[in-house]
């Protein structure tokens, strides 16, 4: 990043392994970042410009329903939460804590960055640490957190699959029983067609059917699935072959 290429400008000492460890440290602390930016520098650094503008966050961390009540430095710093860029595939983060931990990692990092700037290299190493602190927090959450987010999703992407199964044996029973009971000269009409399979399908598949509505699904397959209006001997928009 262009903007941050200041950690190569020492202002003393410069010879000294210290000031280039600090240095290298803080650097891949802003590199850290910039993977949640999607290496989006210059958006790294206009949220960075405006979390500069802040020198106090709360401790402990706001909680989401307090935000009515909060004054005006500590509703900057909840605009700060929401702008800080985390995908929900990552974590959902619904009470805010990870990114709210992130806000003040950034802080630190500023405010190491300045001291280096200025020379004073105790002072940098002491708000890197902070830094540091404040990234193990956020790790730490994830961690704890991620594998209950994971489960709840993935429980959800399972029970819409284990639904979607089921419509398919539905569908497989809808399409046998339409051609297996096509009566001769073949079904009246898709209605004609629905109150003699769907009974059928459900005395077959008791347990499925008691969770779907077999006779709403058989009339919109007649009416939109080409497969189940051929089944059935019935054009598009079920007009009767």
């Amino acid at each position: 990043m262009d903007d941050l290429d200041w950690q190569y400008t020492q202002t003393d000492d410069s010879g000294t392994e210290k000031w280039c460890d600090i240095a290298r440290q803080i650097e891949s602390g802003f590199l850290t970042l910039l993977e949640y930016f999607d290496s989006d520098s210059d958006g790294l650094q206009t949220y960075l410009d405006q979390v500069a503008l802040i020198d106090w966050f709360p401790i402990p961390y706001l909680p989401q329903s307090a935000e009515e009540y909060l004054d005006a430095e500590e509703r900057e710093f909840a605009e700060l939460i929401d702008k800080f860029p985390l995908k929900p595939e990552v974590l959902t983060d619904k009470n805010r804590v990870f990114r709210q931990i992130m806000v003040v990692y950034c802080s630190e990092l500023l405010k190491a960055k300045a001291a280096l700037k200025a020379g004073l290299t105790e002072k940098a190493w002491w708000h890197w640490s902070c830094a540091c602190y404040h990234h193990g927090m956020s790790q730490g959450y994830y961690l704890r957190t991620k594998p209950a987010d994971d489960k709840r999703r993935n429980g959800k992407q399972g029970g819409l699959a284990k639904a979607a199964k089921k419509r398919l044996e539905v569908r497989k029973a809808c399409i046998t029983h339409l051609i297996n009971n096509r009566p001769m000269g073949g079904w009246t009409s898709p209605q004609a067609a629905v109150d003699i399979v769907a009974p059928i399908v459900k005395d077959s598949l008791k347990k499925i059917s008691e969770e779907l509505d077999v006779d709403a699904l058989l009339y919109e397959w007649l009416n939109d699935d080409p497969v189940v209006q051929q089944a059935g001997g019935f054009r598009m928009r079920c007009t009767k072959e």
